[in-house]
């Protein structure tokens, strides 16, 4: 699971990539206010690990240029 958050407007990102039982890979990535219980949720489909830690790693430079800093960082798929 990787977790950003931006101190100054109070918001958060969460990213973790989950495997079902047919071995089929999806981003899940949720995102909202620190101070309040409105979030948002997004899934998507990727076709392999490797396919879903490139969106990781494309969402890690997007939160990084909108001011948000990485707090916790696992890629280990059996940690999310």
């Amino acid at each position: 699971m990787y977790r950003w958050i931006q101190p100054e407007t109070s918001r958060y990102y969460h990213a973790h990539l989950v495997e079902d039982l047919f071995g089929d890979w999806t981003l899940v990535a949720c995102w909202g206010s620190l101070d309040t219980r409105k979030n948002r949720v997004r899934k998507t489909g990727v076709p392999s690990y490797e396919a879903g830690m490139a969106r990781i790693k494309a969402i890690d430079r997007r939160r990084r240029l909108d001011g948000y800093r990485l707090v916790q960082e696992s890629t280990n798929p059996q940690d999310a």
